[in-house]
């Protein structure tokens, strides 16, 4: 049988860093002729673009483990807060046998970071460890990267916007 969760997380850029959450949602498990098993996925830590200056325009990528770098006109600053967004899933009884799922990012076009009325899109998300993983009784850990997309002349401010994790089990 599969489950689905589905979680809305923050996505930050510019100067504003936002704190890790707390535990973001738990859903039932309902292995074949077994008990259900409680799961959580906990965010460590937001996906921060951190502050840069648009110039003619580019891109500004977060790698998976956390390394920035741009195209393009983009001029990154200094930031120790950028960085990859961070993820545990749990079993919460941690029993159970080991168990794929695969890990969903939202495709291009579907999440834009926006300051009032100007936005910019984020593209590629990317999990540095694959969309296949395996989920052991103890739990794992993931970061999610992505490339955000700078218009020329992007008026400067704090761009926040949420994105979707999927996680299936298989």
């Amino acid at each position: 049988m599969f489950a689905l969760v589905v979680f809305l997380l923050p996505l930050a850029a510019m100067a504003q860093i936002l704190p890790p959450l707390e535990q973001i949602g738990t859903v039932p498990e309902q292995p074949a002729g077994g008990p259900a098993a409680q799961l959580s996925l906990v965010n460590t830590r937001s996906l921060s673009f951190g502050p840069f200056v648009a110039g003619s325009g580019g891109t500004l990528t977060v790698a998976p483990n956390g390394a920035r770098s741009r195209s393009g006109g983009v001029v990154l600053i200094s930031s120790a807060g950028a960085g990859s967004a961070g993820f545990n899933l749990l079993t919460l009884n941690g029993s159970g046998a080991s168990k794929s799922v695969i890990v969903s990012l939202p495709g291009n076009g579907e999440v834009f970071l926006a300051n009032g009325p100007y936005s910019m899109p984020v593209v590629n998300f990317v999990s540095g460890s694959g969309s296949l993983l395996t989920l052991t009784p103890s739990g794992l850990a993931f970061d999610v990267g992505a490339t955000l997309s700078v218009g020329p002349n992007q008026p400067a401010g704090d761009y926040s916007a949420s994105f979707q994790v999927t996680v299936n089990y298989q």
